[in-house]
């Protein structure tokens, strides 16, 4: 904040939207209404949480790591309230915060947050998405964050901050569990859980759709990645219409992925895509299974076959340069052992050329008229070729995968469709991931010592992700409805701008103070366009 005796200059850049976005969906409200009441607290959870959202969605390179720094120089009454200033906002607080939320549950305040949203924002819902995704950690973590194991969701234990698969490629480091539930419309989490660095995915999602289906009002499609593929796991979901992709393990679904396809015709699905239907009764639930061949999968898989070919050929002459550096008995054992190391080879073969005699006899010179060797050796006469047999297998199954659904009537779901919400997961909860790991946002690492501060971070991440996916969602459906417009990054006009974007766009706007009069610069017509269609108006003095 810049200040000059009557005149106060504020940085409201694009926080406007931010907090306009969570009034609508009645954020404070209901965080304080699950927490309850804090008398002693300046800044109740709900504002407290508010602020931690802005500041994720801030802009800043480190996110969380220096709260009461970030909001120097912010509107702060105007963002939070009347009496909320930078002083208030400080890492005390926010530690509270994480220790009001822990207390009251993540999972269930981030569950009426989503509810509330839902209700401020009617966005459609065909399909759930169901997925996790790891944070490392670090520092050093002790007994108490490696005790008891608490499932996903669970709210009584704190989570186990401990070695697991790591997403981020960081083995060495410990790390916990994010599992979210997204809407197929914008990515939108209606669901948020943490869960132990060691998490079973094949366990935990389903138990956690399951745990939640009122609370989700699961009458939707759930879609879920191959880890949660099992016998047991498809009799749990009973009740839900899903669809899942086959794991390329299972012995059946090899003889369609690898072997000869099955005969029927095959369908055209998306483009660049068929399918090839049979039915299934695979842990004995009834199902259809849809064979699928993406030409851009098998093109990709082709090309990446081409170089492991390249690879394996010098492997190849190896072996050979061994074969050759030896000497055989007779021509069959010659034979015999080129024909093994042969068969061994992934995609060439060792073509017999013939054999080279070699004679050995007892003394040093010109043998004599007649004079017998003492011995014969053989050595082998070979080159290394291309097998077209292996490669011709090695090729057969590029670009296939396998997906299942439950949903029996071809009608109801076309095969076309299953491959549409499947895909959808892509641009939906692993999207979300994405955005949750970008430095700009949050960083893939968590900094916090305490497990229960950990879980309540991760909410405060979700949330924000709930706030961004909302406010981008609602802005491309105001800007269609209303046959508007905003500029991309080339100046063109488009109707679906990432709201990254439109961040970007509110960078020099700035609130100014004047002998008590407020005035909000740098406003264009695009940027009332966006405050006006996201009901903001009042953040940027519209009204």
């Amino acid at each position: 904040m810049e200040t000059d005796a009557d005149l106060q200059v504020y940085d409201l850049a694009h926080l406007g939207l931010v907090a306009g976005i969570m009034d609508r969906m009645k954020l404070v409200e209901t965080v304080d209404h699950q927490v309850g009441p804090r008398p002693n607290e300046k800044v109740s959870t709900g504002v407290a949480l508010k602020a931690a959202v802005l500041n994720a969605l801030g802009f800043v390179t480190s996110p969380l790591y220096l709260f009461s720094h970030f909001f120097q120089g912010k509107p702060t009454e105007l963002l939070l309230g009347p009496g909320v200033t930078p002083e208030f906002l400080n890492d005390d607080r926010m530690g509270r915060m994480l220790d009001d939320l822990f207390e009251a549950g993540v999972t269930e305040v981030f569950l009426g947050i989503a509810q509330a949203a839902r209700k401020a924002f009617p966005f459609p819902v065909r399909a759930l998405h169901v997925d996790s995704t790891s944070f490392h950690v670090h520092g050093v973590y002790g007994s108490e964050e490696e005790g008891q194991t608490a499932d996903a969701g669970d709210e009584a234990l704190p989570i186990r901050l401990t070695h697991g698969y790591s997403r981020d490629h960081r083995p060495d480091l410990k790390q916990w569990v994010m599992n979210l539930v997204c809407a197929d419309s914008g990515g939108i989490p209606l669901l948020y859980a943490p869960g132990d660095g060691n998490q079973s995915d094949r366990a935990e999602l389903v138990w956690l759709v399951r745990r939640y289906r009122e609370s989700l009002n699961l009458g939707e499609m759930v879609v879920l990645d191959g880890a949660s593929y099992s016998g047991d796991n498809l009799r749990a979901l009973e009740g839900f219409g899903w669809i899942l992709r086959v794991p390329a393990s299972l012995k059946e679904a090899q003889q369609l992925l690898q072997g000869e396809p099955p005969a029927g015709a095959w369908l055209p699905l998306l483009p660049g895509y068929r399918g090839l239907e049979v039915e299934s009764e695979y842990g004995g639930v009834r199902q259809r299974w849809l064979l699928v061949e993406s030409q851009e999968r098998a093109r990709l898989a082709e090309e990446e076959l081409n170089r492991r070919v390249a690879r394996t050929e010098g492997e190849a002459q190896k072996v050979l340069g061994r074969l050759t550096a030896r000497t055989f008995a007779c021509e069959a054992d010659a034979r015999r052992a080129l024909s093994e190391a042969s068969a061994r080879l992934p995609f060439h073969r060792l073509v017999y050329l013939g054999v080279k005699e070699e004679r050995k006899r007892g003394r040093v010179g010109r043998p004599r008229k007649g004079e017998p060797p003492r011995a014969v050796h053989y050595r082998l006469l070979a080159r290394v070729e291309v097998d077209d047999g292996k490669l011709e297998r090695a090729r057969q199954g590029l670009g296939r995968f396998l997906l299942a659904t439950n949903v029996l009537d071809a009608l109801r779901l076309p095969a076309a469709e299953v491959l549409r919400r499947y895909k959808d997961q892509a641009r939906t909860v692993e999207r979300g991931f994405r955005f949750l790991k970008d430095p700009l946002f949050f960083a893939s690492s968590t900094f916090l010592k305490r497990a229960e501060r950990v879980m309540s971070l991760g909410m405060v991440m979700a949330v924000a992700l709930l706030v961004y996916a909302l406010g981008e969602w609602e802005l491309r459906r105001k800007l269609l409805e209303g046959q508007a417009s905003l500029p991309d990054q080339k100046g063109k006009p488009t109707q679906r701008p990432t709201l990254r974007w439109v961040f970007q766009l509110f960078l020099w706007v700035r609130l100014v103070v004047l002998e008590g009069r407020p005035r909000v610069l740098n406003l264009t017509p695009h940027h009332e366009t966006a405050a006006r269609l996201l009901g903001v108006e009042r953040y940027y003095l519209l009204e």
